[in-house]
């Protein structure tokens, strides 16, 4: 960046790049606002190929002034756009910390392989309460302005060292994928992990795909990968088809409650979903008071600084964190299982048959640990040949005496009996397929079983419908809209729903289902 390291773009001065994403180049940049006065802000230059599209500069531009208007506690703050010369950019708030996806990476790499549930919901709330925000903005006429960010991702998520939650480029990915259009066939690469089914298809979308992204990041904080894998079309297909990976299968000490929560946010009918941010938000929060009311909010804080350690060292800004901090730190990792005893570094002649003691030579063996054949190689120290030792007497079987007879056999064999009957018994427990009978007063509602239409009240369906049914919608013009949710656990056979003339809904009153 020249002699000084600072590059003057237009009334900012660069002082360091930050990285390059799809759409931009980033940089941490000053200023100045007065002499002796100025305020970091990061710069997004938008790269060559964009700016040359006229559909992706008119975009740009409208979608810009709306961010600018966006002042939120969870949203990153927009300054300032326009064009220097011929290049777009953004001027945008400075948050001293790290991105959801380092974040992961690194605790990963630090031995968490998920984050702690209170922490990955809390963080989650965050994200609703600035999309809530965001999706109900209205203008100066009172007219929602039908915001939807489109992209909320763990590279578009920041951590702050002080424990803040900010969602970055809002309204920005509607103009970055119209200018891909020519490009790349319209889709942001590396993102589309992240796109609701109806996203995917090419449909309009609206807030309740920002609810499904919230719900695949939470889902990949919680066990440490999303819900989906494979190719780009693999993904969206299983998306789609709502075969998503059942979280409690990658972090088993998942709560059954949370679980839950995650799946209806991630139903591939968006009919199905939580209808909004703040209803996703309110569920997180329950679930939050009833099961860590007194986790301490600072530690999301210290996990960051404890992670990034060494980068804030290096700015002498690293402070040791408390010893509750420490104390939780142990409970979260996962530890390894334990390794086996110590073998010796020759060959355990006893475990050998008398075949192979006889032929082998008495040589020692390396050890297998890595790097223990390169100390040795550079030290160049002869070691000792092993002790031979006497092999103990084995007890031989009785002659005739079949295999399944032999102690360590019969063991096996009962061990096998018990684990089967651990299954069986675990199998039973749970709820087969059943036929489950649906009624409606008054009859002829429209059905909607995980948001697909399935027909008319009264009727029957299979619980292992549409891969399992979760949530029951019915609909009946001139009647308020009727739904239920079946936990996995649940055994009802028979559902019966009162539904409500519009004329007469009290507005604090709410439908309920009956079963029995």
């Amino acid at each position: 960046m020249g002699d000084t390291g600072v590059i003057q773009f237009g009334r900012y001065e660069l002082l360091e790049r930050l990285g390059s994403g799809g759409m931009a180049e980033v940089y941490r940049a000053r200023y100045p606002a007065a002499p002796g006065v100025s305020k970091s802000v990061v710069i997004k230059r938008v790269l060559g190929h964009f700016a040359e599209n006229p559909t992706f500069a008119e975009m740009f531009l409208d979608e810009a002034r709306i961010c600018v208007g966006l002042s939120h506690g969870n949203i990153v703050q927009v300054f300032d756009f326009g064009q220097v010369e011929d290049e777009y950019f953004l001027a945008m708030e400075w948050v001293d910390g790290q991105p959801l996806s380092l974040v992961l990476k690194r605790s990963k790499e630090k031995g968490l392989p998920w984050l702690p549930a209170p922490i990955a919901v809390g963080i989650a709330i965050d994200l609703c309460r600035g999309l809530h925000y965001a999706h109900t903005l209205s203008d100066e006429h009172d007219e929602p302005l039908g915001l939807v960010h489109r992209d909320v991702s763990p590279d578009n998520i920041l951590l702050s060292y002080e424990g803040e939650t900010k969602l970055s480029d809002f309204g920005i990915a509607k103009a970055r994928m119209a200018g891909r259009v020519n490009t790349e066939a319209g889709v942001v690469k590396g993102k589309f992990q992240y796109f609701s089914p109806e996203q995917a298809r090419g449909e309009e979308v609206d807030a309740r795909s920002d609810v499904y992204a919230v719900g695949v990041v939470l889902f990949q904080m919680l066990c440490g990968q999303r819900p989906t894998s494979g190719t780009e079309l693999e993904v969206m297909f299983q998306a789609q088809q709502g075969r998503l990976i059942p979280a409690r299968q990658l972090n088993p000490s998942l709560d059954e409650a949370l679980v839950e929560i995650l799946e209806r946010a991630l139903m591939a009918s968006r009919d199905a979903r939580y209808r909004s941010a703040e209803a996703l938000q309110q569920s997180l929060s329950d679930w939050l008071g009833t099961n860590a009311p007194r986790f301490p909010t600072h530690l999301r804080k210290h996990l960051v600084r404890w992670l990034f350690q060494e980068e804030l060292s290096t700015r002498k800004r690293f402070v040791e964190p408390p010893p509750v901090f420490l104390t939780h730190l142990e409970s979260w990792r996962v530890r390894p299982a334990p390794e086996p005893e110590e073998r010796p570094t020759t060959p355990d002649l006893e475990a050998l048959p008398l075949s192979s003691q006889e032929t082998q030579p008495a040589t020692p063996m390396l050890d297998e640990r890595p790097g223990l054949q390169e100390i040795r190689a550079q030290v160049d120290v002869p070691f000792p040949p092993p002790k031979r030792r006497e092999p103990a007497p084995a007890p031989n079987p009785l002659p005739g005496e079949p295999p399944w007879r032999r102690p360590i056999t019969r063991i096996t064999v009962l061990l096998g009996l018990v684990m089967v009957g651990v299954f069986l018994v675990m199998v039973a427990r749970v709820p087969g397929p059943r036929i489950i009978q649906l009624t409606s007063t008054p009859s002829g509602a429209q059905v909607y079983l995980n948001g697909v239409k399935a027909g008319v009240t009264p009727m029957p369906f299979s619980s292992e419908a549409h891969g399992g049914v979760r949530h029951i919608e019915l609909r009946l013009v001139g009647y308020e809209r009727w739904e239920t949710w079946l936990s996995r656990s649940s055994d009802v056979t028979n559902l019966s729903a009162t539904l409500v003339p519009l004329a007469s809904i009290d507005p604090k009153r709410r439908s309920q289902g009956t079963g029995d």
